[in-house]
């Protein structure tokens, strides 16, 4: 629903919300996109703007939750062993996988092991990948103070460091 048509919906109603002030603040950088850019972008490219932006997010909510799937699957397939410290993937099954399941498994094990994957960034999912493909025995990464990752006897073991 557009502001306009909340505002609308207020004044029909006799209804008075509290305005928050620091919404018109536009020295944060939320409050410059939704003031400055987006009306910019509406009036100079595309009146519909927000509409196909929120279709985009549908698309993109739906093929990430077939992409989560896909994930989940292979994890069954791969997966060799699981406990509250470790799990261990099989590495020659984890080579053959696409690229974009290779990284969201490196995400799905950790979340796995802590219930979340916050502190594993971007370069820290192509380091692991990079380790795994090299197929080098007995070498780690520890890409955060929780997780160390090894790769050893064609297995790749995520362990809790704690």
């Amino acid at each position: 629903m557009a502001r306009e048509e909340i505002e609308d919906y207020c004044k029909d109603n006799d209804l008075h919300p509290k305005i928050d002030q620091s919404n018109f603040d536009n020295s944060y950088t939320r409050n410059k996109i939704r003031n400055q850019l987006i009306p910019y972008l509406k009036e100079e490219y595309n009146p519909k703007l927000i509409e196909a932006m929120t279709r985009m997010a549908s698309i993109i909510r739906k093929e990430d939750e077939y992409i989560d799937k896909e994930v989940e699957k292979a994890y069954q397939e791969i997966v060799m062993g699981q406990s509250p410290k470790e799990i261990v993937l099989d590495l020659k099954k984890f080579n053959l996988l696409d690229e974009v399941i290779k990284s969201r498994m490196v995400l799905y094990s950790v979340r796995q092991l802590f219930g979340s994957s916050v502190g594993i960034e971007k370069k820290h999912i192509e380091d692991i990948c990079l380790l795994c493909k090299r197929n080098i025995g007995n070498k780690f990464l520890i890409p955060n103070k929780k997780v160390k990752i090894l790769v050893k006897n064609q297995k790749i073991f995520f362990i809790k460091n704690q």
